[in-house]
């Protein structure tokens, strides 16, 4: 066998010139990387100081006051309820049984308006002639349930040729609330 000859400190130029590439490009690396770093470090930096900003505007907004539209809104929406409550506590079939208790075939029903509030009713209807309305009028003014009758407004219709009277009253209901 022959004997191996390594001689590690041997250098030529060619060796030189690849460590010396290698060395350089190294450096570039870790300079681009240390960049890099930086960027990513600052984009955190601000990104954290954001959130930090954020979550004291949002303690500030939910620790201050409400503003005075949310109250008005909510004052609002709270009348709108109480109204509500009041129409489904209104006795409905007691008004609506008293006015179709006259029922007779010289007058038609053509509305029924409510004002729940005020515990009155105003009552359009159609007569075949004005002592229909009268009695109408008459009848509806004995029902225990309904109080102040009174005619509102009246008018013959000329262009009919049967001349109905066209007829508004009002009144007030009673509950037994």
């Amino acid at each position: 066998m022959r004997a191996l000859e390594l001689d590690f400190r041997r250098e030529t130029r060619q060796t030189r010139r690849v460590g010396i590439a290698l060395l350089a490009a190294g450096i570039a690396s870790a300079v681009v990387a240390a960049g890099q770093y930086r960027d990513l470090a600052d984009d955190l930096a601000l990104a954290e100081a954001n959130t930090r900003a954020a979550a004291r505007a949002t303690r500030k907004q939910a620790a201050s006051p409400r503003v005075s539209g949310d109250l008005q809104r909510i004052s609002q929406e709270l009348k709108r309820a109480g109204e509500v409550a009041l129409a489904l506590r209104t006795p409905w079939n007691d008004l609506f049984a008293s006015v179709e208790s006259a029922n007779t075939p010289e007058v038609a029903l053509l509305s029924i308006e409510t004002d729940t509030g005020k515990r009155q009713v105003k009552i359009s209807g159609e007569a075949k002639d004005f002592d229909a309305m009268l009695e109408y009028v008459r009848f509806l003014g004995s029902q225990p349930k309904l109080a102040d009758v009174y005619l509102h407004s009246h008018q013959v219709q000329l262009q009919s040729p049967q001349r109905p009277v066209r007829f508004v009253l009002g009144a007030e209901w009673v509950s037994r609330q």
